[in-house]
C-alpha cells in the first residue's frame, strides 16, 4: 500500500468507529473484582486443590481417632475357623481400634498438613493476583477513555487545521507541500484516535471476560479506579510484606511441621501401639462346637498391639531421608521467597513514588495548557490572535491530556502492586477484612 492510499484510509476511518459504549452496562470496580474473584478459572483450580490438599490431611490424620466397623460373615467351619475376606466366619461381629502411638503415622500426617497450608497459601496469592489484574483493567480503561476523549478534541483540531490550509492554498498563500504536511498530521490524529478506541475496547473485552460477561461485551465503570483504591499507609513496606506474604506464612508453616516429620521418621526406636476390641456372634449352626469343647457363641476379645519395625527393606530409612530433603527445600524456598518479596516491596514503593510525582507533573502541565487555551480563546475573540492559536493550544491540552491518563495509569499499577504485596489489596477494595501483621 502507498503513502497516498495509506493516508485516504486513514483519513476515511470515522472518528468513534471502534464503537459506542453509551449503552453498556455499569460497573463499580468492587463489584468487578467480586464478580472476577467468583468466575476466575485460576481462583477455581487453586481452590479444588486446597480442597484436595486438605482432605488428604485429613485422611492421613483420621488413623489417630477411633474407629468402629460392623460386618457379617456367614459360613461354615470344617476344623479351625479360617479367616474369609479377612473376618472369621460369624453371624454378627464388631470391631473398635484405635491407633495410640506410632511416629511414622504421625510425620505423614505432619507432611500432609505442610502440603495443604502449601496450597492454602497458593490460593490466597491466586485470589490477590485476579483482583489486581481485574482492577488494573479498569484503570486501564479509565485511562483509554480519557486517552480516547482528547485524540478527538486533537483530530477536531487538526482538521480545522486541515481546512484552514487547504483555503488558503487556494488563495495561493499555501504551497500544496503544507496542504499535504497539514492533511499528513490529520491523518496521525485519527490514527492516534483509532489506537486509543482500539486499547479502549480491548481492554473493555478484557474486562468483560474477567468479570465472567458473554465475549464481547460492552461495559462502562461507574466510578474512578483511582478515587477506588487509596495509596497505601505509611510504614515499612518490606517489613509488612514478608510479614503478611501469604506463601511465606505457609513455607515457615511447612518447614516446622516438616521439621517435627522428620524427627519423628529419624528415631531409631519407631514402635506402633495399637488397641483394638473384637465381638463376634457365631451360631452353633457353623459347626464350631464340633471341634471345640468349651464353644461359646458370643465371643469378645480385648488387646494392645505393639510392632516394633526391625527389618524393612529400607522403607524407613528412605522416608526419614525423603523428609529431610523435603526439610532443606522449603527452608531454602523460604530465604528465597522472603528476599524475593523484600526487594520486590522497596522496588514497588520507589515505582509508586516515581509515579506519584510523574502524575503530579501530568497533573500541573494539564492546568497551564488548560489555561493557554483559555488566553489564546480570548486573543481569538479579540481578534488579536493567530489563526491557528486555538487549534494549536487545543493540541497542547490534548498532549498534556494523553500524558495525564498514562501517568494516572501508571500510578494505579504501581500503588495496585504495592497493595498486593503488602497483603492489603483485598481489604483495600473491601473484599476481605484488613490483614495482620502476626505470622
Amino acid at each position: 500500500m502507498n503513502e497516498g492510499l495509506l493516508l485516504a484510509v486513514l483519513l476515511a476511518i470515522p472518528p468513534g468507529a471502534a464503537g459506542d459504549a453509551s449503552e453498556a452496562p455499569r460497573l463499580t470496580v468492587r463489584r468487578a473484582v467480586e464478580l472476577a474473584l467468583e468466575r476466575a478459572p485460576e481462583v477455581a483450580v487453586a481452590r479444588a486443590a486446597s480442597e484436595e490438599a486438605a482432605a488428604g490431611a485429613r485422611v492421613v490424620a483420621s488413623e489417630r481417632y477411633p474407629q468402629f466397623f460392623v460386618n457379617t460373615t456367614p459360613g461354615y467351619s470344617t476344623g479351625l475357623p479360617l479367616a474369609v475376606a479377612g473376618e472369621v466366619p460369624a453371624a454378627v461381629g464388631a470391631r473398635a481400634r484405635i491407633l495410640l502411638y506410632d511416629p511414622t503415622e504421625r510425620g505423614e500426617e505432619l507432611q500432609g498438613q505442610a502440603r495443604a497450608v502449601a496450597f492454602e497459601g497458593a490460593l490466597a496469592d491466586a485470589r490477590s493476583e485476579v483482583a489486581r489484574r481485574t482492577v488494573e483493567a479498569c484503570a486501564r480503561l479509565s485511562a483509554d477513555e480519557a486517552r480516547a476523549s482528547s485524540a478527538r478534541r486533537s483530530l477536531s483540531a487538526r482538521e480545522a487545521m486541515a481546512r484552514r490550509e487547504r483555503a488558503l492554498a487556494r488563495e495561493g498563500r499555501r504551497t500544496e507541500l503544507d496542504v499535504e504536511r497539514a492533511a499528513l498530521e490529520e491523518a496521525r490524529a485519527r490514527q492516534r484516535l483509532y489506537a486509543a478506541e482500539s486499547d479502549r475496547d480491548l481492554d473493555r473485552y478484557e474486562l468483560a471476560r474477567l468479570v465472567g460477561l458473554p465475549a464481547g461485551s460492552a461495559l462502562t465503570l461507574a466510578d474512578d479506579p483511582q478515587e477506588a483504591v487509596e495509596d497505601p499507609q505509611p510504614g515499612d513496606s518490606a517489613s509488612l510484606a514478608v510479614s503478611r506474604d501469604r506463601q511465606l506464612r505457609a513455607l515457615t508453616e511447612q518447614s516446622e511441621a516438616l521439621g517435627r516429620s522428620a524427627k519423628l521418621l529419624a528415631q531409631v526406636f519407631k514402635p506402633s501401639v495399637n488397641a483394638e476390641a473384637r465381638y463376634a456372634f457365631v451360631p452353633r449352626g457353623f459347626g464350631y462346637d464340633k471341634y471345640y469343647l468349651n464353644f461359646q457363641e458370643n465371643v469378645a476379645s480385648v488387646g494392645v498391639s505393639v510392632v516394633l519395625p526391625v527389618l524393612t527393606g529400607g522403607r524407613e530409612s528412605a522416608r526419614a531421608a525423603q523428609s529431610r530433603a523435603r526439610l532443606e527445600q522449603v527452608e531454602a524456598q523460604r530465604r528465597l521467597r522472603e528476599s524475593e518479596v523484600a526487594q520486590q516491596a522497596r522496588e514497588a514503593e520507589a515505582r509508586l513514588a516515581r509515579s506519584g510525582l510523574e502524575a503530579g507533573l501530568a497533573r500541573r502541565a494539564v492546568g497551564l495548557a488548560q489555561e493557554a487555551l483559555s488566553q489564546a480563546q480570548a486573543l481569538a475573540r479579540e481578534g488579536r490572535g493567530e489563526a491557528d492559536g486555538v487549534d494549536r493550544a487545543q493540541l497542547a491540552l490534548s498532549e498534556a491530556e494523553e500524558d495525564r491518563a498514562r501517568a494516572l495509569r501508571d500510578q494505579a499499577e504501581a500503588r495496585l502492586r504495592l497493595l498486593a504485596l503488602r497483603g492489603e489489596l483485598l481489604s483495600a477494595l473491601g473484599v476481605e477484612p484488613a490483614p495482620s501483621s502476626e505470622p
